[in-house]
């Protein structure tokens, strides 16, 4: 067994630094989730235990299991506001929600927004001052927020979006619904980035799971992250650039319900600060990684039939080994060792062809690139009709035809190497 120990060493050798490359350069928007999170800028389950840093109004309901912004009835507003301003200039949000109603279109969204002090409506005469027409916030507001648009106004099937809406300057903000705010999103892209975008689409409605969104304000960038729970992972939504902070400023919630209603919940907030000399993320990376936080369902189904289909291969292959040692250790002849052995051909090379095709269609390039070789010997014996053992092919020094050839036991090492490599291969790409 020491050759195949050698041919598993050898590619494991490999395997190591070509996976460690690839990991080194991938932004993980779990990269913070060490850091603690501030206690009154989040929410977590008991959610009315933290409602003391918190102020809401209009149709918001704080309850144990999540804060309801909106019932699933037409025209409601309400909002949720934190008391204390965010005291870093650079921060992170992830929270949970949910958007869901019978019907299979629903409405109207709601924002995420960073607002100035001065929008305090704990300061207002009126408890629902905050509350307006803007997604459940007042059209006079001064800051920013990330909108999740669920309506289709304009019929162009770009609905639910994502996007951000600017108004620092504190003026009255007139956004046109009608055509879902194209004209009115903030397209400021950060320079430099590749391909950047300033909005997303996601089916982020009557999913079986929250929703998780990560807002990440780093080096005056805003990112946002989200993972629909649909076997994806974290996509990259969208990211622009300011050229101000907004430290000193509060987090506020907000829904809206018009004529089609959904109910909108928030699950859970965790807020995390940043530090300054923290690196700034390439989306690019992120949009273009590979892994199962990337793949559709379909693609992790084929990855996980890739797993089944190497497991198969590496026990009916040790199988054939096994049965090689025991036949050769008890004296039968080579005709005997060939003929019982000739079962093994064909379904360890029907298997080894699937494998290697479910290797190219997900591209696990690595995978695929070991296996060829042996891919290319089972054609050329299987044109030469050589697939079948014979009494001269399974003596320890035999050679399926003149030349340098490996002889039967050790070709079958070599081979169970390559299988297991695979695996490994295989299982690092699907815990990744």
């Amino acid at each position: 067994m020491s050759a195949m120990m050698r041919s598993s060493c050898l590619l494991l050798g490999l395997l190591v630094p070509i996976s460690g490359a690839a990991d080194k350069h991938q932004p993980d928007p779990d990269y913070h989730k060490d850091l603690p999170t501030e206690p009154h800028h989040s929410m977590h389950q008991p959610m009315d235990q933290s409602r003391v840093y918190w102020y809401w109004g209009g149709s918001t309901v704080v309850a144990k299991r999540q804060v309801r912004l909106t019932p699933a009835t037409a025209d409601r507003q309400g909002f949720l506001w934190n008391d204390y301003p965010l005291e870093s200039v650079n921060w992170e949000v992830e929270f949970d929600f949910k958007v869901y109603s019978k019907p299979h279109f629903g409405g109207d969204g709601f924002g995420f927004w960073i607002l100035d002090s001065s929008d305090d409506p704990v300061l207002k005469s009126e408890p629902d001052a905050l509350s307006g027409k803007l997604f459940g916030l007042k059209e006079r507001f001064k800051g920013m927020g990330v909108v999740f648009d669920t309506y289709d106004n304009d019929g162009d099937r770009k609905n639910p979006a994502i996007f951000v809406l600017d108004n620092r300057k504190g003026e009255r903000f007139y956004g046109n619904h009608d055509n879902d705010y194209l004209n009115d999103m903030y397209k400021q892209t950060p320079s430099g980035y590749k391909n950047p975008e300033f909005s997303c689409q996601a089916q982020y409605r009557n999913t079986n799971e929250p929703v998780r969104v990560l807002i990440r304000f780093l080096h005056k960038i805003l990112h946002v992250y989200i993972d629909t729970r649909d076997g994806q992972g974290w996509r990259v939504c969208l990211a622009v650039e300011f050229d101000t902070d907004f430290s000193n400023h509060h987090m506020v919630f907000s829904a809206i319900t018009g004529q089609v209603a959904d109910v909108h919940e928030v699950n859970s907030i965790s807020t995390r600060y940043i530090d300054e000399s923290e690196q700034d993320f390439d989306d690019f990376l992120l949009m273009h990684a590979e892994g199962s936080n990337r793949r559709s369902g379909l693609g992790q189904l084929l990855w996980y039939l890739l797993m089944a289909g190497g497991l198969a291969l590496n026990v009916i292959c040790g199988m054939e080994i096994y049965k090689y040692l025991d036949y050769s250790s008890s004296g039968i002849n080579s005709t005997l060792i060939a003929d019982n052995l000739k079962a093994f051909a064909w379904p360890h090379t029907i298997l080894h062809f699937g494998v290697s095709s479910l290797l190219l269609i997900v591209g696990a390039w690595f995978g695929l690139v070991i296996n060829l070789p042996i891919v290319g010997y089972k054609i050329w014996a299987i044109q030469k009709k050589r697939l079948l053992l014979d009494a001269n092919s399974v003596g320890a020094e035999a050679k399926i035809h003149s030349g340098n050839v490996l002889s039967y036991p050790n070709r079958m090492y070599l081979m169970m190497g390559v299988y297991a490599v695979t695996q490994i291969y295989i299982l690092m790409n699907l815990s990744s």
